[in-house]
This record gives C-alpha cells, sequence and structure tokens, in this order.
C-alpha cells in the first residue's frame, strides 16, 4: 500500500512537478500552523496565544523591545497559571508548587546563562549550566560569602564596609547637604546621554542641593565589592573620584545589550553602536588592569581571586568569575538602593521614612555631630523596620524581574486550572518571573503599591498568625533567586545596604529633587515600561525598565538632603 502511494507521489511530481511541489508546500504548512501545534504538539493544552506556538520569534522580538516581562504578566492574568511562550517554552506562575520544583529541586539551567561567560567564554558559578559544575564551583567561594564570614572580625569585610560608609554620608552630607561640592558631573550628564540634564540647565535654578544617587550607589557598591573580591586595597575608590564614576556608565551601556548578549550573542557586533562597543573595550581594558594590579599586590585576607588561584583558577578562568561578581553585585545593589531612597523621598510615604528614623533613634540614640556612625552590624542587621522596607522594596522593585529559565531534566507533569493534566517534554524550557510571582494579589494585596507594612505584624493578629503570614510571603519571594543557586553575593549585598541606610537617615532626611520633576502626593502604583508616556512625574522618571535586570529608566534619579528634624 505505502509502495503504491510513493510510487503516486513520484510519478506525480514527475508529471506535474509545479502542482506537486504547491500541493507539498500546502501539506507542510497545513502540518505546522494546524495539524502539529493543535493535534501533536504535547504543549498543545497549554493556553496561551496561537502565534506564540508556531515560533520562537514573537518572544525574542518581545524582549528585544523590552516589552516581554509585562507582557508575561499579562498572559498569566489572561490565561492562568501555565501559559505556552514559544514551541518549546512555558512559563508558570501562582502556585508555590513550581518554585520548589523548578528551583529548590534544582532544574538544570537554559542555555540563556553560558552567555554570561566572559574572557574568552570561560565559565564562572552564574553562567555553568550543569548541577555538578556549579557545586563544585560555588564551593569555592560559599566560605567568604556567608555572614558569618562577613561580619568576623578575622578578615576585612566589617572593615570595609564601614569605611566605605563612612564615605558616602560624608559625601551626601558635602555635595547635597552643604552643596560644598555640587554634583555637576551628573547634572551635566557627562556620562548618561539619559538624563534630563541633556534637556536643560535645571541644576542651575536650584541651590545645587540635588544629588544623583543612582550613580552614588553605584560607587558605593563597585566599591564595596571590587575590594571584597580582589583586596580593599586593590578594589576602586570610586566614592573619593567622582570623575572616576564614568566606568559605571560604560556598564550600564553595555547592560543595554542584555537581549543581544543572551539571546542572539552571534549578532552583537552588528547591534552595538560605535559607544557601545568603546564602552565594552573600556570595560575589559578596566577589568584586566584591576586584576592584574590584584595579582600583583596580594593582600593577606582571603578574597575570592586568591580562592580561586587556590582552586586552581588562573588568569582568564578566574577572571570570569570576579567579572561576574563584580558586575553582578554592583548593579543589582545600587538598584536596591535607589529605589528604595526614592520611595522614602516620595511624600506619600514621609512617614515611612520617620518611622525609620525613629527606630534608629530608638536602638542607636541620636548622632551627636555629623561624624557619628553607626559601625554594630549585628545590631543594624536585626532592625526590624528596615528589614520591612528592604523586604518590600525588593519585591516591588526587584532587582532582576525578568524569568529565570530551567530546563526539565525529565517529562515533567503538572496540572491546569481546568484539571486538564499535561506532561510536559523533557528539555522544555521552564520558567517562573519575580515580578509575576511578586505580585501574587491573594498573598500581597494591592501588589503594585509599596507597603512595607505588609511585613510587620498588624494590630488584630496573634504573633502565631503573623508569623505564619510572614513565612508565607517569603515563600513567594525570590529577589535573589531561590534554590541551591540563589545569589551567592546576598548577605554581602544585605549587610551593605542596611549599614548604608542606617547611617544615611540617622544623619539626613531625603526628598525628590523639585527642579527635577513634577512630584506627585499621591501614593502612586509602581510602573514598569519600555516607554514612559511623559517625561515629568517622579514616578514616570523612575519607571523600572522592562529588561531581565532592570533599571530606572532615565538611569538617574534626583534626591535633596537635609539634616533629620531630630524630634521623637
Amino acid at each position: 500500500m505505502l509502495l503504491d502511494i510513493f510510487s503516486f507521489l513520484a510519478s506525480a511530481f514527475h508529471s506535474h512537478p509545479s502542482l506537486a511541489l504547491g500541493l507539498l508546500c500546502g501539506v507542510t504548512i497545513i502540518y505546522y500552523l494546524i495539524i502539529y501545534p493543535f493535534f501533536l504538539s504535547p504543549l498543545r493544552n497549554i493556553p496561551g496565544p496561537y502565534h506564540y506556538r508556531l515560533t520562537r520569534l514573537f518572544a525574542l522580538n518581545g524582549q528585544r523591545r523590552q516589552q516581554w516581562i509585562i507582557r508575561v504578566h499579562q498572559l498569566h492574568q489572561m490565561y492562568g497559571n501555565v501559559v505556552v511562550l514559544s514551541p518549546r517554552e512555558i512559563s508558570v506562575n501562582g502556585d508555590l508548587v513550581y518554585l520548589r520544583d523548578i528551583y529548590t529541586r534544582n532544574f538544570p539551567k537554559d542555555r540563556f546563562y553560558e552567555n554570561f561567560r566572559n574572557h574568552g567564554f570561560k565559565d564562572n558559578i552564574f553562567a555553568s549550566l550543569e548541577n555538578d559544575r556549579h557545586k563544585n564551583y560555588k564551593k569555592i567561594l560559599q566560605g567568604l560569602y556567608t555572614k558569618s564570614a562577613i561580619m568576623s572580625d578575622r578578615n576585612s569585610t566589617r572593615d570595609l564596609l564601614n569605611d566605605k560608609v563612612n564615605l558616602i554620608v560624608g559625601q551626601i552630607h558635602n555635595s547635597s547637604v552643604t552643596a560644598q561640592n555640587p554634583d555637576v558631573i551628573n547634572a551635566q550628564c557627562l556620562h548618561n546621554e539619559h538624563g534630563v540634564g541633556v534637556a536643560s540647565t535645571w541644576y542651575e535654578k536650584t541651590k545645587q542641593k540635588g544629588i544623583e544617587v543612582y550613580s552614588l550607589f553605584g560607587a558605593l557598591a563597585m566599591d564595596v565589592v571590587s575590594g571584597f573580591e580582589l583586596g580593599p586595597e586593590n578594589g576602586t575608590n570610586l566614592l573619593r573620584t567622582p570623575e572616576d564614576r564614568y566606568i559605571i556608565a560604560m556598564f550600564r551601556r553595555v547592560a543595554s545589550m542584555g537581549f543581544w548578549t543572551t539571546l542572539m550573542p552571534q549578532l552583537w557586533n552588528f547591534a552595538a553602536t560605535d559607544a557601545i562597543l568603546a564602552a565594552s573595550r573600556a570595560i575589559e581594558k578596566w577589568q584586566l588592569s584591576s586584576y592584574s594590579k590584584a595579582e600583583k599586590n596580594v593582600p593577606k585576607v582571603t578574597t575570592s581571586l586568591k580562592a580561586l588561584n587556590n582552586a586552581g583558577l588562573f588568569k582568564e578562568s578566574a577572571y570570569s568569575f570576579l567579572t561576574d561578581n563584580i558586575f553582578a553585585g554592583h548593579e543589582t545593589t545600587a538598584i536596591q538602593l535607589t529605589y528604595l531612597t526614592y520611595e522614602l523621598s516620595r511624600p506619600a510615604h514621609w512617614q515611612n521614612q520617620h518611622q525609620f528614623r525613629q527606630e534608629l533613634y530608638n536602638t542607636f540614640g541620636k548622632p551627636h555631630d555629623i561624624n557619628d556612625r553607626i559601625t554594630d552590624l549585628d545590631r543594624v542587621d536585626k532592625l526590624v523596620y528596615l528589614e520591612a522596607l528592604m523586604n518590600e522594596n525588593s519585591r516591588v522593585h526587584t532587582s532582576i524581574p525578568g524569568a529565570e529559565p530551567r530546563v526539565t531534566p525529565a517529562p515533567y507533569p503538572i496540572t491546569l486550572e481546568n484539571g486538564t493534566k499535561v506532561v510536559v517534554p523533557k528539555g522544555t524550557t521552564i520558567s517562573v518571573q519575580p515580578y509575576s510571582i511578586h505580585r501574587q494579589e491573594s498573598v500581597f494585596p494591592e501588589p503594585d503599591k509599596w507597603v512595607p507594612e505588609r511585613w510587620l505584624q498588624q494590630p488584630s493578629e496573634t504573633d502565631e498568625e503573623f508569623q505564619h503570614r510572614l513565612k508565607t510571603q517569603h515563600k513567594w519571594m525570590m529577589p535573589f533567586g531561590k534554590g541551591i543557586r540563589m545569589c551567592l553575593g546576598m548577605n554581602l549585598a544585605v549587610l551593605e545596604m542596611k549599614l548604608a541606610l542606617a547611617n544615611i537617615y540617622w544623619h539626613y532626611e531625603s526628598r525628590i529633587c523639585e527642579d527635577w520633576c513634577e512630584i506627585d502626593s499621591n501614593d502612586c502604583n509602581v510602573k514598569m515600561t519600555s516607554a514612559p508616556q511623559n517625561r515629568k512625574k517622579d514616578y514616570e522618571m523612575m519607571a523600572m525598565m522592562d529588561t531581565y535586570t532592570t533599571r530606572p529608566f532615565h538611569d538617574e534619579c534626583w534626591l535633596s538632603w537635609a539634616p533629620a528634624e531630630k524630634s521623637g
């Protein structure tokens, strides 16, 4: 029978080649557009837009246009907890079982991550795809990053944090409180082509007391993480030398190529502008110079570089780890500090700022002069209201809101909300998007509102009820990832942010710089966008970029600072 069919087809091709070719094309089109997606695909029962089932190009284009995080969030609102994103990719949300299975039980990473390799495509702890290899890498460095190691008097990290926090408090005093050294570099947008200073001379209208905190916190975070990785004497000193902060702007330019770096690396050089190519070269030159200096000037304390060398990783193989840690460590920390101080500076949240300061006064007393500093990391780490502020900020302004893709290591059974059972085949990309999981409305009412009080005990709650609710909320959080692959530098970042915030708000109060934008007194929702409709209101200026790692849309946040009112 089959032989007869093939014989007939061969004869038809020979007699009517054009007709046969058209028939073949038609059958092929019908197969790929109808038969496979609706009848044969193992993902056919998973809801989602029809065209996403046909090709990955729609997902790629959404990410290229920086509209994908919001789009995926909307898809979950429309279709439910499980949605199809492409012929071999799904997104899941709304059920803790997915966090447990995918991240706690450690599904392998998608190839998306291997493009975070550096210096000749050398592997590192973040880019490694194989779980066993990641485990071995983690053993090399995890001892340095534990909270006990960071707080220990036997290493230099505590002194490093106190030294850098002392400098940033002094910088705020000199640049904003007194305006003795105004932030002219950022006002003129010498390193930021997106800043408001490009279009106007607004800074001249003020008393020059505004300070651009996104760059300031970038300098703090870079000084801390580079000093931690390479040794304090080998790290940057950007808080003392604002003119050297151009390197942070270079990192941001290259970071704007995130789509091309992770999803289309083969086209990176074609998509990059001359400015981005120059920034990439400047960064690599700076990195190699810093690492070479650290190799020649070996500190007495154990650093990440020394630990990597001791494990047999040298030169570019070690540099890849350092580059990843320094890039991620300075960028994500700066984002968190920027958004938290911005939220505290909004008129609707001045009471939150006051409450935080009262907690500081109740714990440490009031500062006697401008040189007083809080240095007790243990007590800072236990501040309840500060913990609530940071939890809420990392929920609504999570530094990495984009999906964390993994690959199913075996057929993975799931049950849709309508009761349909689906077996997701091995090798399917599956992910949870932090932006969406952090906005589970049944857990976080009014999810787009910045409400630190949701992390505090309410008057109507018993201790047991509060602890249960708090535990539940934490289960739905993944600002540093989830499971074994959680961010290695989490403890360093958290303690750095807590110490900086405690010292800054112990001395000063912050407001949004009045001449930078129109300040809205309402408690507006947090926004993410690829193109703000206007550039007037503060919440528009501070809209989150729709990218894997977010940032303020215009790469700036201008706040002004004044001595805190010490009443109460």
